[in-house]
Formats: C-alpha cells, structure tokens, sequence
C-alpha cells in the first residue's frame, strides 16, 4: 500500500511538472494530461497485478509445505511402528557413539540461520533417533546398524559442515537473497529416505541374526 501511494504521487509530480515545461498551447497542451492520467491509471494496475502474483507465489509455497508435513508426519509414523517395542532395549559402544554424533549434530543444526532449513535438519535428526532406538531393540549390532552411525550420520554431519562453508563464501553471500531454501530442504531431505531404507536394511539383518541364534539353540 505505501508503495502504490508513494508512486501515485511521484506519477502526479512528473504529470505536473511535465506540463509546466511543454507549456504549449491548444489541443498539445492536453497531450500531457493525456499521458500522466493514463499513467496514473497503469501505476495502480501494475501494483494490483503484482500484488496478486506475489499472493498466489506465497499460497502456494504454503501448499506444498503442507504437504510435505503431512508426507513426513506419514513416513515417521510407518519408521515408528517398525520399532520392536518389546524387545528388550540394550545399549552399546556403537550405539553409545551414534548418540553422540547425534548430539553433535543437532548443535550444528542450531545454528542454522535459515528458519526451514533449520527444521527440517532437526526433522532429520529425528528421524535418526528413531533409527538408533531400532538398533538398540536388535539382539546385536549388524554391519547395517555400524553403518548407519559410521556412514549415514557422518554424511549428515559433512553435508552440514559443507553448507556452513558455503555461507562463508561470496559467491554464496551474492545469491543468498534469492530463494535458495526449496533446493537446499531437498537435498537433506533424501536422508530421511536414506534412514528410512537403512532402518529396513538393520531390522532385517538383526531378525535374521536373532532367527539364526534361536535355530542353534534349538
């Protein structure tokens, strides 16, 4: 609103002024109030016009993050059932260094200063709790289990580190005013399609292992 203002008088002001120096005479003199209304006329317009298009941009922007929480609230609650509740809970170094490297990630993720990039990083992040609570309700540590946590997470925490290096870098500081969110959400968000695959890949080996131990025993 205080832009169309501010251009409607800076229009008036030029219709103003360019009729005091053509100065004419007759029907030419009307020539310049011909052109200052029909600019008048096009500076609301244009606002108007802009103003819808920007609103149509932001609703949907707003739609498709919609639906991105909702594909994510769907995909945690299917990695969540997978999660052998009642099998007894252990704890291990692997497991013990998982936490850790969590930890230090999600202080990276704090620091993040781009609001949605920073919450879908902590949305990974919990995603990758989940991930470690499945390996500690497995009977032993599979080599998908010693994966996750010296593979997937370590990506993670580089991914993080490289970004952070970007920041730092001109060439990054000269596009940091365009949109660069949408690209950079989904580039971390295949790591929860990473962690998804890597919790089937630790349920299916620990099962396995657990079905081989009860064959022996028997």
């Amino acid at each position: 609103m205080q832009k169309a203002l501010f251009l409607l008088l800076f229009g008036s002001a030029v219709l103003i002024g360019f009729t005091e120096i053509s100065g004419g005479t007759g029907e030419n003199e009307l020539v310049p109030l011909y052109i200052g209304i029909l600019v008048l006329a096009l500076i609301p317009l244009w606002v108007v016009l802009r103003g819808l298009r920007e609103h149509s941009l932001s609703e949907r922007r707003a739609e498709e993050a919609l639906q991105s929480v909702r594909v994510t609230s769907l995909v945690r609650r299917e990695v969540k059932a997978k999660i052998p509740k009642h099998a007894p809970r252990r704890e291990s170094q692997i497991t013990r260094d998982g936490l850790a490297k969590l930890s230090s990630i999600r202080s990276m993720a704090a620091l993040i200063r781009k609001p949605r990039l920073r919450e879908k990083v902590l949305e990974i992040c919990d995603f990758a709790d989940l991930v470690l609570e499945t390996i500690c309700r497995m009977p032993e540590d599979t080599p998908a289990a010693v994966a996750f946590i010296e593979n997937h997470l370590v990506r993670l925490q580089e991914a993080l580190e490289r970004c952070f290096e970007l920041y730092r870098t001109t060439e990054y500081k000269k596009i940091a005013a365009m949109d660069t969110d949408t690209y950079e959400i989904e580039c971390f968000g295949a790591f929860i399609t990473a962690f998804c695959k890597q919790q089937d890949s630790i349920l299916f080996e620990g099962l396995g292992a657990d079905r081989s131990r009860s064959g022996i025993l028997v």
